[in-house]
C-alpha cells in the first residue's frame, strides 16, 4: 500500500476536552512549525508514509468557504520529502455551532471532504491521496456521546453518535470518490476486548457481547454488514486500520481496570488482528 512498511505518525486532535478547553496538539506539538524537518527525519530512518491531519475546524470558515493555509506546511513537507500522507479529516474537533446529530452535520461534512481532495489534488499531482473520514467513530462516539469526554460532551448517546459519524463518513467517502475516484480510505478504530469480572451468566454474555459486536459496530455499519440502509459496503470499508494500546483490554465494568502484560486472560495482538481480518478481508493495517 505505501513505500515503506513502517508509518509515522503525529497527533493531530483538536476539540474541547472534559473541562471545555480547546486543545489542538498539530500546534501544541509545533508540528506545523517543523513539519519540513519532520518529514526529513521520517525520510531519513526509511519511513515514507505518515497519518496527519487536515484540521476541519481551522479549514472550514462556513458557507462553504475553506482556507487551507494551516494545511499548506504539512503540504510542502509531503511534497518536498516524498512522504505520502493519510489525511485526517475529522480528528474530534468540528467547527462552532455544528450539531453531530443532525442533518446539517452530514451535509456540511459532505461538502468539506470534497474540497479537500480538490486541494490535495491540484498541490499534490500525481501522488495517491489517502484518507481517514472520521478518526476513531467507536471511540469518540462513547468518549462524546456516553461519557462527556469530548465536545459534544453528551451521555446516553453514544449509539445515536456513531452511526451519525458514520452516516458523514460514508457521505464523505462518495463525494471523494466522486473528485477522486483513485482515493483510497483508512478506518482507524480501537480494537478493544473485556474480560469479564466474575462467572455470572450476564456478565459472561455482556463480555461477548462486546468482543463479538459492539467493538466492530462502526466498520460493521461502513461494510454494510449492520444497518445496510446507510449505504455502506466493501467498498466503502476499504482499508481496516487497527489502533491498539495497552489500554484496550480491560475488565467490564472497570475502566480502569486495564489487564496487565502478564495477565493470562490477555489476548495476544495477533489474535486481534486476524480476528479482524476474518471479519472483513481484504487489506488491514495497524494504524496506531
Amino acid at each position: 500500500m505505501f513505500n515503506s512498511f513502517f508509518l509515522g505518525g503525529f497527533e493531530c486532535a483538536t476539540g474541547f476536552n472534559r473541562e471545555g478547553e480547546w486543545i489542538d496538539l498539530v500546534a501544541a506539538t509545533w508540528h506545523d512549525e517543523h513539519a519540513g524537518d519532520d518529514f526529513r527525519r521520517l525520510r531519513e530512518v526509511g519511513i515514507l508514509g505518515v497519518r496527519d491531519a487536515i484540521r476541519w475546524p481551522l479549514v472550514d470558515q462556513g458557507r462553504g468557504r475553506y482556507d487551507f493555509t494551516t494545511l499548506q506546511p504539512l503540504v510542502h513537507a509531503s511534497r518536498e520529502h516524498g512522504i505520502d500522507v493519510i489525511w485526517d479529516l475529522f480528528h474530534y474537533g468540528y467547527p462552532p455551532g455544528v450539531d453531530l446529530l443532525s442533518e446539517a452535520f452530514i451535509e456540511r461534512f459532505a461538502d468539506y471532504c470534497p474540497a479537500c481532495a480538490r486541494h490535495l489534488r491540484r498541490e499534490l499531482p500525481g501522488q495517491a491521496l489517502w484518507f481517514t473520514p472520521v478518526n476513531e467513530p467507536s471511540f469518540f462516539s462513547w468518549a462524546g456521546g456516553n461519557d462527556g469526554q469530548f465536545a459534544p460532551h453528551l451521555r446516553g448517546r453514544g449509539w445515536d453518535l456513531k452511526v451519525s459519524l458514520v452516516r458523514a463518513a460514508l457521505r464523505g467517502i462518495d463525494a471523494i470518490r466522486a473528485e477522486v475516484p483513485a482515493a483510497r480510505f483508512v478506518h482507524a478504530d480501537p480494537i478493544c476486548r473485556v474480560v469479564p469480572p466474575d462467572d455470572d451468566p450476564a456478565t459472561l454474555e455482556a463480555a461477548r457481547s462486546f468482543n463479538e459486536r459492539h467493538v466492530f459496530e462502526s466498520w460493521d455499519m461502513l461494510c454494510g454488514r449492520l444497518l445496510p440502509e446507510l449505504g455502506g459496503s466493501r467498498a466503502h470499508l476499504d482499508v481496516v486500520g487497527i489502533n491498539y494500546y495497552w489500554t484496550c483490554q480491560w475488565v467490564l465494568g472497570e475502566h480502569r481496570s486495564f489487564l496487565p502484560d502478564d495477565d493470562a486472560r490477555r489476548v495476544p495482538l495477533r489474535d486481534l488482528v486476524r480476528a479482524v481480518w476474518e471479519r472483513y478481508g481484504g487489506e488491514l493495517m495497524i494504524s496506531e
